[in-house]
């Protein structure tokens, strides 16, 4: 049987290796925090761009207007 320090000594290890394990998961769940908050500022960026490209998506991706060429006429 496990004198009285012993059992101590070892809860005092189990708690030093828990804070541990607790430090390093909080590490790599605020970076992913991070990369879903880029994640999710690189989609609405896109989202924007899409929404001005859907008009000309909506009438076949068809350019009526005159070629670059023409500008300086």
């Amino acid at each position: 049987m496990k004198t009285t320090e012993e059992r101590l000594t070892q809860l005092e290890e189990t708690i030093y290796f828990q804070d541990r394990t607790i430090q390093e998961l909080n590490e790599a769940l605020t970076a992913q925090q991070f990369q879903l908050d880029d994640m999710e500022k690189r989609m609405l960026a896109m989202q924007t761009k899409l929404r001005a490209l859907l008009p000309a998506l909506e009438e076949g991706g068809i350019d009526n207007g005159p070629p670059p060429h023409y500008g300086s006429l």
